[in-house]
């Protein structure tokens, strides 16, 4: 009995275990995610379907799925809207994914959808889709938006989270990208417009030129190109333009040959100083429309560059750049090239003096040659906060790497503009041994034309000194190989340099300090006087618009704001405008002929305004010099500040000059500066005709003081009202300084 008994305890011992082992084999209860399109007329595979057990962490797979005209937005489960990444707890149930669908506007849908009122902003963000024009301002994204409906401006452009701007962002579209933006659109000003866009994804277009009708080849003969050729290069961004606003517009392009500039406002943003890039471009030649004109007359062809470009490659490396090919010059034989000799967009090695000019919201930078005033200023559409880089060398003789970027033109001529590529500051130091060339390279030879018909009696440099270069009192001696023909007259108190009968003679001038020497020779050639039937300067104010004028006066104060002179005799006052050349060759006093065309200056179009009397475009026939002081006999009398101001400008006040008794008034502030000549009170103001203060900073001394003024009448813009132009001032100690803005000599 008790044998059958434990068997039995055995067999219930054996099922329990038997039934534990079972249930503990069994599968565990499992929960579906599934995956939907979510639109019939998607188009892709769905992503797997993969069980979880409830209170397993799901991670929400990305999109696998197409909607043409839409953009996905995410997997919703009905309750809660998933992106790539996300995670929930999976529930005790099956869980259903499906695609959420956001519409990608048109353009044209964009703008239909932008309230009609200054001001209006939307409340929620739209995907706009289409294709970059053009990128305005990269520093926040600027852009337009094209598609086959139309173009939206966008303010700024951000990240796909909307937390970088545009400038920030490691990969961003450029101009030919398409591009979709998360979009808020907005009014402003009447402009309907993206406000704030942005950037969910974008992809780079490749371009669609041709690339086997671009010929590869050096920096160097693609500067020699001809216009229009379609070139490949290769070489270093050495420095970046900007434009109004910090856009960069351009750079600089520097191979083993040569530089030349490239001239690209959406090519620009993507490349930085030192990056070895590969471009296929145009080749052309730049001037503004506005310098056209004058540029021809002067044989200046324009800013030697490439554009239309199309970035191939970019390395984005830091890379040296070579400038083995660069030659080494003055900053004075630069200014001396012709402008038809183009050296634009070439560099140059100078040692030059940078200095830096704080004016009324701007800051302009210059660079000199090393005797500190023979020189330009460097070019900048930014008011000179793209040169910042360039404060540190401020009063500096530094190694500049130099550009001449173009050449401004105007119908008084051209001048070279700079763009400095690298600067250092190597501490200078001036070999004293080179005084002597110094001296007679920039103020002994520059005192002599090569002909004269009159003797000029020019009082010539017997000594240099400059603080800037540690020497002090160089001294120049002159001989002539023929007295007869020049004479170099000696006295105690000056050496004099004369002319006298016609003929050749050459000049050695001869420069000592200390044990050091240099000479140098200059060739004259003195002409007989040719004779001229010229007018007086009445005589010419009465001519008809449009005459060609020749008359005799002599030379007085300069014109402001113009490249001039007022030309005065007994019997009037004409003002005189010319060019830069030839107001190197005068000076305050000479007795001149001239010739130019009888004009009252103004438009067409302007209705009871006289204009500006004056000649134009004038050349001197002949300067007989002379140092005389001009006749006042026909100046206009004293006139207070109020009868100035109540002038008719439909009658032709501007042939006079006036002597009054003023106070000068200088007002600076942080964006701009203005002197005014005003009456006792101040209350009464006459505006002087200027593009700047500093153009009347002879007058800044007398701030606040009461001065007599000789003022000439000027209406050179269609004002209705006369403004006036400062030709001296007298101080109440009877100095009379006169203006000579425009003289060099």
């Amino acid at each position: 009995m008790k044998r059958k008994t434990k068997l039995l305890l055995v067999l219930l011992c054996f099922v329990f275990i038997l039934t534990v082992t079972l249930a503990a084999c069994a599968d565990p209860v499992t929960y579906k995610v599934t995956y939907d399109s979510g639109n019939s007329e998607a188009t892709g595979t769905a992503p797997a379907v993969k069980n979880y057990k409830e209170g397993d962490t799901v991670t929400v797979v990305g999109n696998t799925f197409t909607l043409a005209g839409y953009t996905f937005d995410g997997w919703s489960d009905g309750t809660n809207t998933y992106k790539e990444g996300d995670t929930f707890t999976m529930p005790a149930h099956d869980v259903k994914l499906t695609a959420q669908w956001k519409k990608i506007h048109t353009v044209a849908e964009a703008l239909a959808m932008c309230g009609e009122n200054d001001g209006w902003e939307a409340t929620e963000r739209i995907y706009v889709g289409g294709t970059v024009k053009s990128i305005s301002n990269p520093t926040y994204g600027q852009m337009i938006l094209q598609d086959e409906t139309g173009e939206i401006e966008v303010y700024g452009t951000y990240s796909a989270d909307g937390t970088k701007r545009y400038s920030e962002m490691d990969e961003k579209p450029y101009a030919g990208d398409t591009v979709l933006l998360y979009a808020l659109l907005k009014n402003f000003k009447g402009t309907k417009e993206i406000g704030s866009g942005w950037i969910v994804e974008f992809k780079h277009v490749e371009n669609n030129k041709d690339l086997s009708n671009y010929t590869p080849m050096t920096v160097d003969a693609a500067r020699t190109h001809d216009e229009g050729e379609l070139v490949i290069l290769e070489g270093v961004v050495a420095q970046i333009t900007y434009a109004n606003g910090m856009k960069p517009s351009g750079f600089y392009l520097v191979d083993a040959t040569n530089s030349i500039y490239v001239y690209d406002s959406q090519i620009a943003p993507q490349v930085a100083i030192g990056n070895k890039v590969k471009i296929a471009a145009t080749r052309a030649n730049f001037i503004l429309d506005t310098e056209a004109t004058n540029a021809k007359k002067f044989g200046y062809t324009g800013c030697i560059q490439v554009t239309d470009c199309v970035l191939i490659e970019n390395d984005k490396g830091d890379n040296a750049i070579d400038f083995g090919w660069v030659t080494e010059s003055t900053v004075k034989a630069i200014m001396d090239t012709p402008v038809n000799n183009n050296i634009t967009t070439t560099i140059f090695k100078v040692n030059a003096l940078v200095t830096e000019s704080v004016g009324a919201g701007f800051i302009n930078y210059y660079i000199d040659d090393i005797d500190g005033k023979t020189g330009s200023y460097v070019y900048t559409q930014c008011n000179g906060s793209d040169l910042a880089w360039l404060k540190e060398f401020d009063g500096k003789i530094c190694t500049v790497y130099l550009s001449a970027i173009n050449a401004k033109s105007s119908a008084t001529g051209c001048v070279w503009r700079f763009q400095p590529i690298q600067v250092s500051d190597e501490n200078y130091t001036f070999d004293e041994k080179n005084a002597p060339q110094f001296a007679i390279d920039y103020y002994g030879l520059g005192q002599f034309a090569a002909k004269y018909q009159s003797d000029p009696a020019i009082e010539l440099v017997t000594s240099v000194s400059s603080t800037l270069l540690g020497i002090d009192n160089v001294t120049l001696s002159y001989s002539s190989s023929d007295t007869n023909v020049v004479d170099i007259e000696t006295t105690d108190s000056a050496t004099v340099f004369h002319t006298c009968n016609p003929g050749t003679a050459v000049i050695t001038i001869t420069a000592n300090y200390k044990t050091y020497s240099a000479t140098a020779t200059v060739s004259v050639t003195v002409e007989e006087a040719p004779e001229f039937d010229a007018v007086t300067v009445s005589e010419a104010i009465k001519a008809n618009v449009g005459d060609e004028v020749t008359a005799t006066g002599i030379v007085g104060p300069s014109l402001v704001n113009k490249v001039g002179f007022y030309l005065i005799d007994e019997t009037g006052v004409i003002a005189i405008i010319t060019d830069s050349n030839t107001m190197a060759t005068l000076s305050l006093g000479d007795e001149v002929v001239v010739k130019g065309t009888r004009r009252n200056n103004k438009k067409e179009s302007s209705t009871n305004i006289h204009g500006q009397t004056c000649l134009f475009d004038t050349e001197v026939l002949i300067n007989r010099y002379g140092h005389h002081e001009y006749s006042k006999a026909a100046f206009a009398g004293n006139l207070t500040v109020e009868e100035f101001l109540n002038l008719n400008v439909a009658e032709d006040y501007s042939t006079s000059v006036y002597t009054m008794e003023v106070k000068i008034s200088v007002v600076e502030s942080t964006y701009y500066a203005n002197i005014y000549v005003t009456n006792a009170s101040g209350e009464k103001k006459i505006t002087l005709y200027c593009s700047s203060a500093n153009q009347y900073s002879f007058l800044k001394k007398y701030d606040g003081q009461t001065v007599t003024v000789e003022i000439a009448a000027c209406n050179w813009n269609d004002k209705n009202y006369y403004t006036g132009c400062v030709l001296s001032v007298t101080d109440s100690e009877g100095t009379t300084t006169y203006n000579e803005l425009n003289f060099s000599k």
